[in-house]
């Protein structure tokens, strides 16, 4: 519910009392900043249209540890990102390191507790680590697609029986009681990109995305790789994340987020802001230094202006670069824009209504401990990249300190 300011509140009720009863209801502001909110309710889910302008956020992030980018031993790692860096429910942080083939678990505090696995085709090892999930209670599943299945390891680092495959695409988040998970897969329209929840021997399909693709072989000389059905760059396909029973995913190229409890669709968040036109350049701009693809044999790496080239892309890139969902529920929009420059950062509450802006300065997370800081890579001037934590201060729209 929002309460309404005085100078607004009759104009408001004057405009709901007009519109038909099939029509969103409008409601304002207290604050007077303009961000009108449009709420419709459909098929039980509450739909939320933030129309008004960006309100700037002036949080604070307080760097309290650094991990990584060590010559030796447990912090020898330099491949932080997405889905190479997780937390159980006490607090404990596991880092996917794939060069040297293992997990390392870390207490919160940065303290080196354990760590699993190794190099080999064997029983507890690793071939070609792709990614990795974290349970609550510290069992971890390495997607290898050297083995071209799950590994599995228990909360004591044991090592246990997998048959599950891994999937192009794939990646999940569990809670308690079931998981969220994304599959991509080819059908006769293209490549569908399924949102799913798993509870027990039950799947239900969240949200769904078919990108029509052409059924033509690009070929990359620079790589020694060749594919059939390749999507262009800037296709719009389903982005999520999750924390735990919470879940967050962005289908297609506007700016429109639909929000999940524990696999139940719940709310739908809209913002008034446009897709950004491409070109050849951003494009490149995109891809960066490569197109990186992993192999059973390796990494390849693939000239990007080949890949541009050979590819094509969108007229138009995605409103939405990426998503999180932290602890206390709050969804963390990551804008669109060229890369490799920073974008803003839409915070929106756990209903969907938003909260405010961070500036494109701002860190955004790879993901989040459960006390609620922060997860960052940052890369340094000589390239290394190492695994930041930060505490989030969260200083109150027009707040200033004395």
């Amino acid at each position: 519910m929002q309460i309404e300011s005085p100078a607004r509140s009759h104009a408001c009720r004057s405009l709901a009392a007009l519109l038909p009863l099939t029509l969103p209801v409008v409601a304002c502001t207290a604050d007077g900043s303009g961000t009108d909110v449009v709420i419709t309710d459909s098929a039980g889910v509450a739909v939320a249209s933030n129309l008004g302008p960006d309100i700037p956020l002036d949080w604070r992030f307080e760097r309290v540890l650094t991990l990584g980018g060590r010559d030796a031993g447990p912090e020898a790692f330099y491949d932080v990102g997405r889905g190479k860096v997780d937390a159980d429910s006490s607090g404990n942080l596991y880092v996917l390191d794939t060069g040297a083939k293992r997990v390392v678990v870390f207490d919160s505090e940065g303290r080196h507790l354990r760590t699993i696995g190794r190099e080999g085709e064997g029983p507890g090892e690793i071939a070609v680590p792709l990614g990795f999930s974290v349970l609550p209670d510290g069992t971890v599943f390495v997607d290898d697609l050297g083995k071209g299945r799950l590994v599995g390891f228990a909360p004591d680092g044991s090592a246990l029986d997998s048959e599950e495959r891994v999937l192009p695409g794939s990646r999940r988040v569990y809670w308690a009681d079931g998981l969220y998970s994304s599959i991509v897969t080819p059908d006769s329209a293209g490549m569908r990109h399924r949102f799913l929840t798993v509870g027990g021997d039950d799947t239900t399909d969240l949200a769904e995305f078919h990108a029509p693709v052409e059924d033509r072989v690009v070929e990359f000389p620079s790589c020694g790789m060749s594919f059939t059905g390749m999507p262009p760059i800037f296709a719009p396909a389903i982005r999520w994340d999750a924390w735990r029973g919470r879940a967050a995913v962005r289908s297609g190229t506007t700016y429109e987020i639909d929000i999940y409890d524990h696999g139940r669709h719940v709310n739908r968040v809209r913002r008034a802001i446009l897709p950004t036109r491409t070109t050849a350049e951003l494009a490149e701009r995109e891809l960066g230094e490569a197109m990186v693809v992993m192999t059973p044999d390796g990494e390849r790496r693939c000239d990007p202006s080949e890949v541009v080239e050979q590819r094509g892309f969108e007229e138009a890139m995605p409103a939405v670069r990426d998503l999180r969902v932290d602890p206390a529920g709050r969804i963390w929009v990551g804008r669109a824009g060229p890369r490799p420059e920073p974008t803003q950062t839409d915070i929106l509450a756990p209903d969907g209504t938003y909260l405010g802006t961070l500036p494109a300065s701002a860190p955004y997370p790879i993901g989040f401990l459960p006390d609620g800081r922060a997860l960052v890579a940052e890369t340094d001037d000589v390239d290394v990249t190492r695994l930041v934590i930060y505490r989030v201060v969260e200083v109150p729209s027009g707040f200033e300190p004395e």
